[in-house]
């Protein structure tokens, strides 16, 4: 329990260190998200709640939501690359150390298991979806550390060999993110209530701090993925920044 504490410990600290460490990774998402503010402001969105609500679905505002989407999925992908580059003396952006073999497998094994949600519903119904989903979701647990190894290029690892020390490792990982991403994502709610009704100079502010706070949230969700997975931290590589 006291490597994990401190695990968690280096999760706080490096998370918030990809600023500077690699600002082009947490960029990924900031800008996508930034620009999705500026469209909502000058929707007017922050006129008021209702506003708020009729605007919602704007195609002006959902088409950066979308791209905020990838580039939130790209960052968190990066962050953890990063650190599994960094340990290894690599470059973060080197596709080139990745461990193909598991990334695929545990890709493809992850879609291959999210289809019984999208075609059971309409044969089963919905509680019994969710049932299936829920053992899914377990019995798939070791799959996340597998994708993890291809992502930092660790090659020693396979599917067998993860099925039998995963379990620990996903665990980890899930309460590592788990605990930073849910009171993140409450203050990233947040702030979009409190730039209600506010004063322009108001609004700009909260929705520059809501961008670098959905950044540092992409950025600490990679970081506890690595660092779930590997408990262990390796200080004695020399930094690949960008």
């Amino acid at each position: 329990m006291k490597a994990v504490f401190s695990r968690f410990l280096d999760v706080l600290r490096d998370g918030i260190s990809l600023f500077w460490l690699a600002p082009l990774i947490v960029a990924l998402v900031v800008i996508p998200e930034m620009i999705q503010h500026i469209a909502e402001i000058n929707l007017g969105m922050f006129e008021s709640k209702a506003e708020f609500q009729k605007l919602a679905d704007d195609p002006r505002r959902m088409v950066w939501g979308i791209i905020k989407i990838v580039g939130l999925l790209l960052c968190i992908i990066a962050a953890a690359r990063f650190w599994g580059a960094r340990e290894r003396g690599q470059n973060w952006w080197d596709v080139r150390h990745l461990a193909w073999r598991n990334f695929a497998i545990a890709l493809g094994l992850l879609l291959v298991t999210s289809i019984p949600s999208f075609v059971l519903p309409e044969m089963v119904g919905q509680e019994i979806t969710d049932i299936v989903g829920l053992v899914i979701l377990v019995a798939t647990l070791p799959l996340i550390p597998l994708l993890i190894a291809g992502l930092i290029g660790d090659k020693s690892a396979t599917l067998k060999s993860i099925y039998r020390t995963g379990w620990l490792q996903a665990l980890r990982m899930m309460i590592f993110a788990a605990a930073l991403w849910i009171p993140l994502q409450w203050l990233h709610g947040k702030n979009h209530s409190w730039a209600l009704g506010q004063s322009d100079a108001v609004v700009w502010a909260l929705m520059i701090f809501d961008s670098l706070l959905v950044g540092a949230l992409a950025a600490y969700a990679g970081t506890a993925f690595h660092h779930g997975y590997q408990l262990n931290a390796n200080k004695g590589q020399i930094p690949n920044d960008d």
